[in-house]
């Protein structure tokens, strides 16, 4: 992921955590203590217009964590992950009251099982200190080791960072801003075409054949599925096989992000100038072709890619109008 101003370009670096018992523990506790001041702050939005008519903003919020910061409980944690909670709160009514000024069903944000909630973070890389090789804030017990599979870029400085749960293990995701990338020059101009039969089709007259990932998922999938509707609710049991279905989920999820980073590359390193459909993937969720185009092959994920990456690499991105490109393939 990425965002870019004129100034500087912000990316996204994900890496695996090693935490040991007792942070592995620490991690959970702090994740749920985040999801119950989730909670509790949803419920003091909603009570407040309620009550009043109005809503509570961000900034009222963050004011009020300053006096709840006297007792020992919310103190024992750094004030940046319970700032960075309380934006996620904000962010989810900004997407509530744009969703209601669109189209489609608005949906209020809602309170959050342990199920639905498996991450925290720092609005800002305060409160918090990493060496390279350990990260250390205050409520973790020693030093939580990174597995740097790649090193931070040159000249980056570590904005903000966000710690997740997936049914693998925890990793820590650190938003990094980097100088913008200088225009290489990159010679030659390429078009990418979408197709339902192949993933893709190049103006070179390279086809780009459909990975056909879920497709190639679903029979272990379906096994692991009907292996959960079988079994009791609150076993112990439903626990291991609801954790291999998300694995499985999970797989399928690595799988497709994979192929899109390795073909967004090639592209993104090879060529100066990317024409492709500017597809309304919104339009096709209910269409025939929905798990082809927009569910397996995630063609609005590969355009964020290749913006970001050609960002990165000094090439450009440029989207047309899909409609009769068809024709010329």
């Amino acid at each position: 992921m990425a965002a870019t101003t004129t100034s500087t370009m912000v990316l996204t670096y994900k890496y695996r955590l090693l935490p040991n018992r007792k942070q592995h523990q620490a991690l959970r506790a702090i994740a749920e203590a985040q999801r119950q001041l989730y909670n509790a702050a949803l419920q003091e939005r909603i009570d407040c217009y309620r009550r009043t008519g109005k809503g509570r903003s961000y900034f009222d919020q963050s004011k009020a964590l300053t006096e709840l910061r006297q007792d020992q409980e919310f103190a024992a944690l750094p004030r940046k992950i319970q700032h960075w909670t309380l934006r996620r709160l904000d962010d989810a009514y900004t997407g509530f009251f744009r969703r209601v000024r669109g189209r489609g069903k608005a949906g209020l944000p809602r309170y959050r099982s342990r199920t639905r909630w498996k991450s925290f973070g720092f609005s800002q890389f305060s409160g918090i200190r990493f060496d390279g090789k350990r990260l250390r804030f205050k409520g973790l017990p020693g030093g939580l080791r990174v597995h740097m599979h790649r090193t931070l870029p040159e000249g980056s400085q570590i904005k903000s960072c966000m710690f997740r749960r997936d049914p693998k293990g925890w990793y820590v995701c650190f938003n990094c801003a980097l100088p913008p990338a200088a225009n290489n020059g990159k010679p030659g101009d390429i078009g990418i075409h979408a197709g339902l039969n192949n993933f893709a089709v190049l103006s070179t007259g390279e086809i780009i054949p459909d990975p056909d990932i879920i497709r190639r998922h679903e029979r272990a999938l379906r096994r692991r599925q009907r292996a959960l509707a079988r079994c009791r609710k609150t076993s112990r049991r439903r626990d291991k096989v609801s954790a291999s279905v998300a694995r499985a989920h999970q797989k399928v999820k690595n799988t497709r992000r994979t192929f899109l980073h390795q073909l967004s590359a090639r592209l993104t390193s090879s060529y100066g100038t990317i024409l492709v459909d500017d597809l309304k993937t919104w339009s096709l969720v209910k269409s025939r072709i929905a798990k082809s185009t927009n569910h397996d092959d995630a063609w609005g994920t590969f355009i964020t890619m290749l913006e970001y990456k050609a960002a990165r690499a000094g090439a450009h991105v440029i989207k047309i109008d899909p409609e009769n490109t068809s024709r010329t393939f």
